[in-house]
């Protein structure tokens, strides 16, 4: 199976692009440091020599508030994803996997809904109708938050690393407000594994993709202290403002049997990566 991933300095296009070597040669398409030149607006040049099976898209662009960054966001991500299955079929690829966001499920009204999910929520509208006017499978993963063991995803995730953070220092862990949130997190080696599956198998759909368990702020708190071993205590800021919850996002149990796997690290052991990583590189 040969495979190409879009995406080639994301964290998550890195880490599916090990996990799929397993199956075949990778390759990583992108503006830097890629084997295939690609952008998301721009697109890629016409006379791609290159054939896969498999396409992963694993670039994206995280949108902001201002005009040009709406315009930016709007064009990366769903254009940009059109560009994407383009690039697909000129390489003769039977099967597109696009990693999408929970957010894709945001409704106006609903509390961090903005161009990300809106955009996102375009681009597996576009790939959609790409992909079955032109025969090619395409699976849709909708990702909760995604997190690994070298702090890569930190300035997307930074509330669990300002956690692991305080514990791994055993200072305690204030949580603002007074509302104990629940939080879906899922770990980089999990999604790594569960691209491979998915694209070994041809798998075809759109899932949540998370772990089952889905642990309330104070619960994650607990096992980062566990998991660091140091002295600690969770205490919530009542004159802070609270955390909010998030729209309910229930993770997609019959993908997990199509492939014949769970995620295996749940928070806990997340941590306790973590904190063996921090331990060898001190």
């Amino acid at each position: 199976m040969n495979s190409l991933v879009i995406g080639s300095t994301s964290t998550l296009g890195k880490a599916i692009a090990q996990a799929l070597s397993r199956h075949g040669p990778v390759k990583m398409a992108g503006r830097r440091q890629a084997d295939v030149a690609f952008d998301l607006i721009h697109g890629a040049p016409a006379d791609i020599s290159d054939t896969f099976d498999v396409v992963v898209h694993a670039a994206a662009d995280f949108g902001g508030n201002a005009p040009e960054d709406l315009i930016r966001a709007e064009q990366a991500n769903s254009v940009g994803t059109l560009a994407a299955c383009q690039l697909a079929e000129r390489c003769g690829a039977r099967q597109v996997i696009l990693l999408s966001s929970r957010s894709a499920g945001y409704q106006p009204g609903d509390r961090y809904f903005g161009i990300y999910a809106l955009s996102k929520r375009h681009a597996e509208e576009v790939a959609s109708l790409y992909c079955t006017t032109r025969g090619i499978t395409l699976c849709i993963l909708r990702l909760s938050q995604v997190y690994d063991s070298q702090a890569l995803c930190r300035a997307h995730q930074p509330l669990l690393y300002a956690i692991a953070d305080n514990a791994a220092a055993g200072n305690t862990v204030n949580l603002h407000g007074g509302n104990d949130a629940r939080r879906s997190y899922l770990h980089l080696d999990d999604l790594a594994e569960i691209c491979a599956r998915v694209a070994s198998g041809g798998i075809g759909g759109l899932y949540n993709c998370a772990h089952p368990q889905d642990p309330r702020l104070s619960e994650i708190a607990l096992a980062a202290i566990a998991a660091f071993g140091q002295p600690g205590d969770v205490r919530f800021l009542a004159d802070k403002d609270d955390i909010p919850d998030l729209p309910p996002f229930v993770c997609s149990q019959d993908l997990f049997e199509q492939i014949g796997y769970v995620p295996q690290i749940d928070i806990q052991r997340g941590f306790e990566l973590m904190r063996i990583h921090r331990e060898s590189n001190a």
